[in-house]
């Protein structure tokens, strides 16, 4: 009986310990990455926040959210923001800039002048919730004054 309890015992540490090092994000979540679908319909859904939307305005934005995030997709694959150099992360910046402002003149031709002055909060208040007015959050991706 003594085995058992020190087998059951040796198990459940090297439960606890091979789920400790699973890739944690900030904050102690789980780290996940989301495809363009996922990313298109969670911009979809925020926007629906700010904007209302009819069924046929909906699928366009969402069919335009998705072609972009397989755009900034495309752009990341293979890439470490991290082991870039500070040319390097200019460059891909102006890029992800410019595919901000296609992506923009595609929604401005679906939304009404009201809709596109929420939008435009949206994109101001998005920027704000990610660290700073020009978008950029703290150092190491996190939030500043340690917040999460």
């Amino acid at each position: 009986m003594k085995k058992i309890g020190i087998i059951l015992s040796v198990l459940l540490f090297a439960v606890f310990t091979a789920q400790a090092q699973q890739p944690q994000g900030q904050g102690g979540q789980e780290r996940r990455q989301f495809t363009p679908v996922d990313m298109a319909k969670r911009q979809t859904e925020q926007m629906k926040e700010y904007i209302t939307l009819s069924k046929s305005e909906e699928t366009k934005v969402n069919e335009i959210n998705l072609k972009y995030a397989k755009k900034a997709e495309e752009l990341r694959t293979g890439v470490s923001f991290r082991d870039m150099t500070d040319k390097q992360r200019e460059e891909m910046r102006k890029k992800m800039e410019a595919q901000q402002e296609e992506k923009d003149k595609e929604l401005k031709k679906i939304f009404s002048a009201d809709q596109w002055k929420k939008y435009e909060k949206y994109k101001e208040e998005s920027r704000a919730r990610r660290g700073g007015p020009d978008g950029q959050g703290a150092p190491g991706g996190g939030q500043r004054g340690g917040r999460q």
